[in-house]
């Protein structure tokens, strides 16, 4: 089985060949319509179709993946992704298998079926990216809950009237920072200006380290998991536990009887952890 399987993200577009381990890997932007989207991955698709025996597609989606449908329902950083028949239009297309499923689902099944969760029975799951989603498992098992928008973490709203997706997120930190300083900065800078000292990056950082760790201690409560593992490209920095856990330890003090500090891990596969997970949907995983 040679899978390609596709991240659709935010911020940006991942893709690979899968066949028990990822293969030419490639990234492009996120385009701004579903036009260019849909042009961009055709160019995509057919450059990979011309080197390999290409016999399953497989995506990675924001939002809830309709299994009913076809459609990429609910909410998402990604709007227009919304607005067409996704799988349809890719069946149609090239005339092969077409899988998707919510992003943070492909991470978690990734860390459940080759990564540290396969023993756990009762975990939940925390993607940070444009936005923040999540996926709760209870007694092994992906709980989707009633409406399918069980672990839409990043709906939680964490000040009284903002989401979780909004100042839990490197890159909403990044357009916050870049609109006071009148010039565009990534999250990377951002982060990097902090670790030098600079006073308004510090404050950007602070404030997120804060809401993430506000938002793994009210999930925490709720939901009582085993430990939560964080995903997305900002596990990529070094010292973002002992960030997060200075923040909760800060917030187990607020005056509640907290007896319960929330184990964190980072997950073993990072950015490519939707690709692989993509890929063992369409295995039936």
């Amino acid at each position: 089985m040679t899978i390609l399987t596709i991240d659709i993200g935010g911020s940006s577009v991942k893709s690979a060949i899968y066949t028990g381990e990822l293969l030419d890997q490639k990234k492009f932007d996120s385009p701004k319509t579903l036009s260019a989207m849909q042009a961009q991955l055709d160019d995509l698709i057919q450059s990979y179709l011309a080197h390999y025996p290409v016999d399953t597609l497989a995506f990675s989606v924001p939002g809830i993946a309709n299994q009913t449908t076809g459609r990429v329902d609910g909410v998402s950083s990604l709007r227009y992704i919304h607005d067409f028949d996704f799988v349809a239009y890719f069946k149609e297309k090239y005339q092969l298998p077409v899988f998707f499923e919510n992003d943070a689902n492909c991470a978690c099944k990734a860390e459940i079926h080759l990564g540290i969760a396969g023993d756990v029975k009762n975990a939940l799951f925390i993607v940070i990216g444009t936005g923040v989603g999540g996926t709760i498992i209870s007694n092994g098992q992906i709980q989707p809950g009633e409406h399918a928008y069980g672990g839409e973490f990043g709906m939680m709203l964490v000040d009284g009237h903002r989401e979780l997706s909004e100042l839990g997120s490197a890159v909403h930190m990044a357009r916050k920072y870049s609109k006071n300083k009148g010039q565009e900065f990534t999250g990377e800078e951002v982060f990097a200006l902090a670790d030098a000292g600079e006073k308004e990056a510090l404050a950007a950082t602070d404030e997120l380290y804060h809401y993430l760790a506000l938002g793994i201690y009210n999930l925490q409560y709720i939901i009582d998991p085993e430990y939560i593992v964080l995903g997305g490209g900002i596990t990529k920095k070094a010292d973002l536990l002992p960030k997060i856990q200075e923040k909760l330890a800060e917030i187990m003090n607020y005056g509640q009887r907290c007896p319960i500090m929330p184990q964190i891990q980072v997950a073993k596969f990072g950015n490519d952890a939707n690709l692989i997970g993509a890929a063992l949907t369409a295995q039936g995983k």
